[in-house]
């Protein structure tokens, strides 16, 4: 009875745990079917990222500000008032006919079909205003993939994908290569305010050396005159001598 029991509960479970993998998928299915949703997951991924560094909205980076042609999901800031743009929209279409589909025939074009989908997005960004470097930007755009299977996959099908994204001044970052560029930056950023403070104090210590020294020097000269008015309002030894004699 006790095993028919314990049987009876690992089934439940199991049913309950293939429910929610059910339910994860469906809501996975739809996230990937609608391309605002895929933005807004891609923007929460990137999100939960900031959160987790603590950095922090208005002081480390802005999201969604409008830039000519173009609308960059994310703006990082970085040291001497430059700053590196980001887009989260990643296309996915494809990507997810291909993990749907069963026939190999079809899984090879929706392969091919998703490849050439990154690629036209990459090509797509490098055209936007994402990249002036006279406007303040560096001239790299950082473009997100959500996923870190999906950038194995497009890694081990597209081993050229890197070397064309980066001759197009496009840097591909999943989750993890996000978090690193990011940690990057923030030790730059420190860096940079700490070498600013350094020279800040440096400047400070040379003027302040300065004042010293004219202070200084100033006292020299007052001590000087006092020396000298003393000299001239002393008596000397004869007028001593003379004031000690009586007189007659």
């Amino acid at each position: 009875l006790s095993s028919s029991s314990a049987a009876s509960d690992v089934y439940k479970r199991q049913h309950k745990g293939i429910g929610a993998l059910a339910e994860t998928t469906n809501r996975l299915s739809m996230i990937l079917s609608s391309s605002q949703s895929r933005g807004q997951w891609g923007e929460k991924m990137v999100e939960d990222i900031l959160d987790f560094m603590g950095l922090v909205e208005g002081l480390n980076y802005k999201k969604q500000s409008q830039m000519g042609e173009g609308r960059p999901d994310f703006t990082f800031f970085l040291p001497d008032k430059k700053s590196i743009n980001m887009d989260v929209k990643f296309p996915l279409t494809h990507y997810e006919n291909y993990l749907t589909v069963d026939s190999k025939n079809d899984k090879e074009m929706e392969k091919k079909s998703f490849l050439s989908d990154v690629r036209t997005h990459v090509k797509a960004i490098e055209k936007r205003s994402y990249i002036d470097p006279k406007g303040g930007t560096v001239d790299y755009v950082l473009m997100f993939i959500p996923n870190e299977s999906i950038y194995s996959f497009l890694n081990q099908e597209d081993k050229d994908l890197i070397d064309f994204s980066l001759s197009r001044k496009v840097l591909l970052c999943s989750p993890i290569t996000l978090y690193a560029v990011l940690s990057l930056i923030r030790q730059s950023v420190s860096s940079f305010s700490m070498e600013q403070k350094a020279g800040e104090m440096q400047k400070l210590i040379g003027v302040f050396r300065k004042q010293w020294g004219e202070y200084t020097a100033q006292m020299d000269k007052l001590g000087n005159t006092i020396d000298t008015c003393l000299l001239y309002t002393s008596p000397s030894p004869r007028d001593k001598r003379q004031s000690r004699m009586p007189s007659s």
